[in-house]
């Protein structure tokens, strides 16, 4: 068994499931620890016929093959498969780090009764006035520029490492307003290395959709200007807007101009994420002091879990 392969044995009694979709089942790994991943795992569990036939050995192994500071920020920036998890020589899921505590809403349904839910990027698009009647927060104009510096680096740490996410979209992406805004990539199955196939076939979202048809880092590209419009000018209509003119009132000549080109039908118009990262940078002095962040948190931590010392399991603390 290779290096970033384990045996499903090996997991330990699974916890409790945390999650159900179209692909598999996740389940918290409280008895497994390794000494690459810093706090909690989580085992995603492939339905049959949902095993991917290729390319996860390939996504696994490019973290492990990482200098271990990029490793960190890479953990930082994206829910990334740290391990494939086999039974019986076949693969039957993932290990992946459990999603930190600060990505989640603790909120009220109408109803009263109170839920946790994962607090995706769609809730940056509505009306703020409605996300708040949702129990949502409503972003600041500086935390909105924050997040989408934060998504920015993301995105330029991917393609420099020659990775293309292909579905950038209103849910495959979370974000938090504590400490530093910041945002962490999800559902990384379907990211694949440039130039080899995707683990899982990489899709359009509705809404969605670039002017290609192959998905790309270029198409990365327009994804995410898709993401700073909506983002910077949310409201009625905004998550299915691709008018750059909607954002003029919160961007400055500079950061119009990349949006506008962002969105172009010629992929070699559009700006890079380095690019989109520097005039996000040059922001930042107005920004922090609107915003006044605390220092970000260690890049691995998940805060709200301890090792138990003599099981050596994680459990939540108390």
């Amino acid at each position: 068994m290779s290096t970033h392969t384990i045996g499903l044995s090996a997991l330990g009694p699974l916890g409790e499931q945390l999650g159900v979709g179209g692909q598999g089942r996740v389940f918290l790994a409280p008895a497994i620890t390794l000494d690459d991943v810093a706090g909690p795992l989580v085992y995603k569990q492939y339905k049959p016929g949902h095993v991917p036939p290729h390319g996860l050995s390939a996504v696994v192994s490019r973290r492990l093959r990482m200098d271990v500071a990029t490793r960190q920020r890479l953990d930082r920036l994206a829910v990334w498969p740290v391990r494939i998890v086999e039974q019986a020589g076949a693969v039957s899921g993932v290990l992946m780090p459990l999603i930190p505590g600060q990505f989640f809403e603790d909120r009220y349904l109408p109803s009263g009764r109170p839920t946790r839910s994962l607090r995706e990027v769609q809730h940056l698009f509505i009306d703020p006035d409605r996300a708040l009647r949702l129990g949502m927060p409503a972003p600041t104009t500086a935390q909105r520029l924050l997040v989408c510096r934060d998504f920015a680096a993301a995105l330029h740490l991917l393609h420099r490492n020659d990775l293309v996410i292909g579905d950038i979209n209103a849910k495959n992406a979370v974000f938090r307003l504590d400490a530093r805004p910041s945002v962490m990539i999800v559902d990384c199955d379907a990211i694949r290395i440039k130039g080899a196939a995707a683990v899982v076939k990489q899709l359009n979202a509705p809404d969605w959709e670039p002017p290609e048809d192959t998905l790309t880092q270029a198409t990365d590209l327009y994804k995410f200007g898709l993401f700073v419009l909506r983002c910077l000018g949310p409201g009625a209509m905004a998550s299915v807007s691709r008018d750059p003119a909607r954002a003029n009132a919160v961007l400055a000549p500079e950061g119009r101009t990349l949006l506008r080109a962002s969105l172009s039908h010629r992929p070699a118009d559009r700006p890079t994420a380095q690019d989109w990262g520097r005039f996000f940078d040059g922001l930042q002095p107005v920004v922090r002091r609107q915003s006044a962040p605390a220092p970000p948190p260690p890049a691995t931590s998940t805060p709200g879990w301890k090792r138990d010392p003599k099981t050596k399991r994680w459990v939540q603390a108390t």
